[in-house]
């Protein structure tokens, strides 16, 4: 296919999906997010775009799902620096529904936060949870930032 998506044309397509999914679900667009994440690695791995195997330490599989995303051009790089096994921060550059996610954020509405939902479901294939913190971002710079937590335990 010689034609590509233009970043500028996914994030329109961002906004207004989470818009309406605001506007129907309320408080109830983060579940429905996260289930978009599951959903999305369900059909990512059944195509063998990603996969997420239980012999890898949790961090590795979110660095699988990071050169995912980076390949299909989501996002130009995920930097995830270990702070120990199961503690790090997960740094999204050239993100490309920046405009939107920050739109949204500040009208006080959800974004989908599609790479931390996919990023979920992963850890969730594992048994896993994961806790998230002090999230900021950089419009200009188009650069995300999250402190991620690995929690013990099943979904």
């Amino acid at each position: 296919m010689g034609n590509c998506i233009k970043p500028e044309f996914l994030d329109i397509i961002n906004y207004s999906i989470c818009q309406a999914v605001n506007e129907y679900l309320d408080e109830k667009a983060v579940e429905f997010f996260r289930r978009v994440g599951e959903h999305h690695l369900d059909e990512a791995t059944k195509r063998g775009l990603v996969k997420i195997d239980r012999t890898r330490k949790p961090l590795d599989n979110l660095i699988e799902v990071a050169r995912y995303l980076e390949s299909t051009g989501y996002m130009e790089k995920i930097v995830i620096d270990r702070l120990s096994e199961d503690e790090a921060f997960v740094e999204m550059y050239g993100v490309s529904v920046t405009s939107s996610s920050v739109k949204l954020l500040r009208e006080g509405k959800h974004p989908s936060h599609y790479m931390t939902n996919i990023m979920l479901a992963a850890l969730g294939r594992l048994g896993i949870q994961a806790e998230l913190r002090d999230v900021a971002f950089d419009e200009k710079a188009c650069k995300f930032r999250e402190h991620w937590k690995i929690l013990g335990g099943s979904k």
